[in-house]
């Protein structure tokens, strides 16, 4: 009985208020905060190789996977070696090399290049 009741009531109102509506002109919907921020330029979802060719990012991840390799106990990698693992994940992202064990990367290390590549500031305008 209450559940028609709330019914009836949600089609009265409902239909009361469709020729109101139909008369006011047509407003956009408030941004909330999220929409109203600007797409960042990088994060985890960027591919390497767009990653490395950016100055700014090439900075970032390079700082980032060298502490991630410093507290593995890795050995440094050689110039060479750096540049063939460069070309072989460069059309990977972060996320996608996260699920390769030996990329060294949790859950957490992601979220923490997340948040470094999303602080990178945008581009000035030309």
């Amino acid at each position: 009985m209450i559940r028609r009741l709330t019914l009836a009531a949600a089609l009265v109102l409902t239909a009361g208020a469709a020729p109101a509506l139909a008369q006011t002109p047509a407003q956009a919907p408030a941004k909330s905060a999220a929409e109203a921020a600007p797409a960042p330029r990088f994060t985890v979802d960027t591919t390497m190789a767009e990653l490395i060719a950016d100055p700014q990012a090439k900075v970032v991840v390079g700082a980032f996977f060298e502490k991630r390799r410093i507290a593995a106990g890795a050995p440094p990698m050689t110039p060479e070696e750096s540049a063939g693992l460069a070309e072989m994940i460069g059309g990977l992202s972060p996320r996608q090399l996260a699920e390769f064990p030996q990329a060294n990367l949790d859950d957490a290390a992601v979220a923490e290049l997340d948040a470094l590549l999303r602080a990178i500031p945008a581009q000035p305008a030309n």
